[in-house]
Formats: structure tokens, C-alpha cells, sequence
């Protein structure tokens, strides 16, 4: 017994030999292979599925936030597949924005100082360094006919919520209803707004992630079309500028001020 204990001390204090060395690395590198075989699916299945829950996260909160703001717009008109300076050099398009910011001008107090309406703007600029749109809370300058003072506008969100995803924004007029009957009814509704957002993992908008669709009512339009009210005057108007290289989106709209008694 004595001598077995001595032969393992002795084995024990030379160590391995480069042979044995070798082998035991080989035979590592086969183990851990074999692992990553198994553990790769997992991590992919698991990051896809981070992707997938975040880009439907994003889409609802700059959905949802666009529809807070607009709900309760008075008159809209949102411009697409255009640029501010393209809206600009477009004198119709300059006409309908100096129209919304006119009615707000007609209320409340000359001086500006305490409006009952307000014009606002949100934008869904692209941005051409890494292809992606960002949601933007313009500045309108009710004093120059709803110029938008570009230096004053802020970002609604942080670039990181977009990280890994590009989203496509589409706005349209909602049906009205599945069927329309002897054609009584307009076939799209005038007092909604249809918003379809689509989240892809490419810049290059080609390998879709998800793709969401809601109708935001514009409650006060609605109630004045209801009260017999004109259409000329309570609105909400789409303008496909149809630009092929030009991508921005602005949403001009006329909401009330509530904090004027």
C-alpha cells in the first residue's frame, strides 16, 4: 500500500507530459464544440425574441404618442414623402399650413400672448447616416404662418429606442366599415386616421419584424362633422407630395389650448 502511494506522489510531482497535454486540449476543444452546437440556437432564438418584444414596443409608444397628440385635433393635414424645404417651396402646401395658423390666430388674444387654438407639428424625419426615422416635436412659429423653427425642434425619442430596428410609417384615411351600402355612405371615414407601422432588422427595409395597424378617432372633428358643422372648416387631410427621394413626414395639426380660461 505504502509503495502505491509512493508510485502516485511520485507520478503526481512529474507532471504531464507534452503528449498528454496535447490531447487534453484536443479533447476540449471536440467538448466545447459539441456544446456550442446546442448553445448557439439558443442564444440566437433568444436575441431574436429581445428584437422581436422590442420592436414591437417601439412601434406602440411612437404610435401611441402620435396619437395622444393628434386625437383631438380640430384640422390636420400630414405631408408625406416630402421635406420641410420641398413644403416650403410648395406654395399650395405653405396656403393650407398659413390656413390652419390664420383660424388660430382668430382666436383668443391678438398679441399672441394666450391663444384658444394652437398649431403644431410632428415630424417623422429620415436620417440618412444610419436610415432610420425619428419621431420629432417641431416648433411652429405662429407669428410667420406656422414656420417651423427647426433650431427649437427636439427629438421625442432617444436614438438607442431604435437600436437594431428600422421602422416605415404609412397614414390613411380608414373604410368606412367593411361594406359601403348603396353607396350612402363615403367609402373612407373624414373624422379618423389609419397608421400602420412596420419594424424591420435591415436598413434596407427588406427582413420585416412585425408590422401593427390602428385607427385613431379624431374625437373633435367627429363631433363637429356630427353638428353639421363644415368640412372646408374641421378636417384632416393626407398630401402624398410623392417624392422619390424625399422620405420625410410632417403632421401639421390645430388643437386647443386648455389653458385658456
Amino acid at each position: 500500500m505504502r509503495s502505491f502511494i509512493r508510485l502516485l506522489r511520485k507520478r503526481g510531482s512529474s507532471g504531464f507530459t507534452l503528449v498528454e497535454m496535447i490531447v487534453s486540449v484536443a479533447l476540449l476543444a471536440v467538448l466545447m464544440a459539441g456544446m456550442m452546437i446546442f448553445i448557439s440556437p439558443v442564444i440566437r432564438s433568444y436575441n431574436d425574441n429581445q428584437v422581436d418584444n422590442n420592436a414591437q414596443n417601439v412601434t406602440t409608444c411612437v404610435q401611441d404618442y402620435i396619437s395622444r397628440n393628434i386625437r383631438n385635433s380640430y384640422k390636420m393635414v400630414i405631408f408625406e414623402n416630402t421635406s420641410y424645404t420641398s413644403i416650403k417651396s410648395n406654395s399650395a402646401y405653405t396656403d393650407e399650413i398659413k390656413k390652419m395658423n390664420d383660424f388660430c390666430n382668430a382666436s383668443g388674444d391678438p398679441g399672441l400672448t394666450n391663444k384658444s387654438y394652437l398649431l403644431k407639428c410632428l415630424s417623422l424625419r429620415y436620417d440618412d447616416t444610419d436610415k432610420r426615422f425619428y419621431l420629432w416635436d417641431e416648433a411652429v412659429d405662429m407669428t410667420a404662418n406656422g414656420n417651423i423653427k427647426t433650431a427649437d425642434s427636439k427629438k421625442v425619442f432617444a436614438d438607442c429606442l431604435f437600436s437594431d430596428i428600422y421602422v416605415q410609417y404609412e397614414f390613411a384615411k380608414p373604410k368606412n366599415g367593411d361594406y359601403v351600402e348603396g353607396g350612402s355612405k363615403p367609402e373612407f371615414r373624414k373624422d379618423a386616421l389609419q397608421m400602420t407601422l412596420t419594424a424591420y432588422r435591415d436598413e434596407g427595409y427588406s427582413s420585416m419584424i412585425f408590422q401593427g395597424s390602428g385607427i385613431t378617432e379624431l374625437r373633435q372633428i367627429k363631433c363637429m362633422l356630427a353638428d353639421g358643422k363644415s368640412e372646408a372648416d374641421y378636417y384632416a387631410n393626407i398630401v402624398d407630395a410623392g417624392s422619390s427621394t424625399e422620405k420625410d413626414i410632417y403632421i401639421f395639426y390645430v388643437t386647443r389650448n386648455y389653458n385658456v380660461t
